[in-house]
């Protein structure tokens, strides 16, 4: 008898982790496991950079040929390969050949719910770099972020350009195959004209579809917020930001939408402890190294509101997103 279980195999016969044995591992192999994962994921972010997903859209390839087409080392290229694939990410075959497997699909560049940019963000200096500086974080509570490079996140953003089109185009692939989850969520049908602050048009348009008696409009920054509008969206907004910077957003959102009791606030977001695996718990580390914000719990979230002046109208929905819709306070 062994005291691990049983791992599936691959196409060559090779074992593969599967997420699912996780919870029945000893401890010690999980703790193994979570020590090595930071290793592997850096591996699958540089084999998204060369592009190899792309180049085994056709079919499997030996490392030799796949390395000359993606600029590579044949013997290193196998070897993170193989690595890759033990993990089930991509698949060598009885033969040595690589291919994909749905896993490594979503790594294509051309496919309708590519993760290629968001890996690709994942890996990038300005995800990656911070948490090379979570024991300071830890000591001190502030962003590793502003250390690194100079200047909080969004002003960084604000000034690089080219930065900034990597974090949007992650944005946008991340829940491209989302969306029709999340629109499913809001129900924009009293409302004829609805606003979105800071997003990047994805979400609104889809909404929109859903929608057509609909009218809306994206909006850049709180002074620009359009006072007829009947509904404003605010989707992972909040969420980069701190207690006093989410508030002061808020608050300008609900100056401009007065104190019609019909009119409504629509926030999206992820909710700790609403769902499990926790991926809120998880993804709060991103916002407590780079951008300053947190993920709230449903308690810190309806607090937050609250000083914002708004009512909560509905208990919070239990799952991997929620939105929170509030009306303007009534007196």
């Amino acid at each position: 008898m062994t005291d691990t279980p049983e791992k599936p195999q691959g196409p060559g016969g090779q074992r593969q982790f599967s997420p699912g044995a996780l919870p029945g591992m000893p401890p010690g192999h999980q703790l193994m496991f979570f020590s090595v994962v930071g290793s592997v994921s850096r591996a699958i972010w540089a084999l998204t950079r060369l592009g190899v997903a792309d180049h085994l859209a056709d079919g499997p390839r030996e490392a030799a040929g796949l390395a000359e087409a993606v600029g590579a080392d044949a013997d290193a290229l196998a070897r993170v390969l193989r690595a890759a694939s033990a993990l089930g990410v991509f698949a060598q075959q009885p033969d040595g050949r690589f291919a994909l497997t749905p896993a490594a699909e979503l790594l294509r560049s051309d496919v309708p719910e590519s993760r290629h940019d968001l890996v690709l963000m994942y890996g990038d200096d300005l995800t990656w770099l911070p948490y090379r500086d979570i024991l300071d974080t830890l000591r001190t509570g502030e962003p590793a972020f502003a250390k690194i490079f100079g200047h909080p996140y969004h002003e960084h953003l604000r000034a690089d350009a080219d930065a900034a089109g990597r974090v949007a185009r992650a944005v946008a692939t991340g829940h491209r195959g989302d969306l029709s989850y999340l629109t499913s969520l809001i129900d924009l049908t009293p409302f004829s004209r609805v606003a979105e602050l800071r997003g990047d048009g994805l979400f609104l348009q889809a909404l929109l579809r859903e929608h057509p008696h609909c009218s809306g409009t994206v909006v850049a920054d709180t002074a620009t917020l359009p006072r007829d509008a009947q509904a404003h969206l605010l989707k992972q907004v909040l969420h980069e930001l701190p207690d006093a910077e989410a508030v002061h957003v808020l608050r300008a959102v609900r100056q401009a939408m007065g104190d019609d009791p019909e009119r409504r606030l629509f926030v999206l977001e992820r909710v700790v402890g609403a769902s499990s695996p926790d991926l809120a718990a998880v993804v709060d580390l991103d916002m407590l190294l780079i951008t300053g914000g947190r993920e709230r719990t449903a308690a810190q979230w309806r607090d937050l509101l609250t000083t914002a002046g708004f009512d909560l109208l509905a208990a919070p929905s239990r799952g991997a997103w929620t939105v929170f819709q509030c009306r303007p306070t009534q007196a």
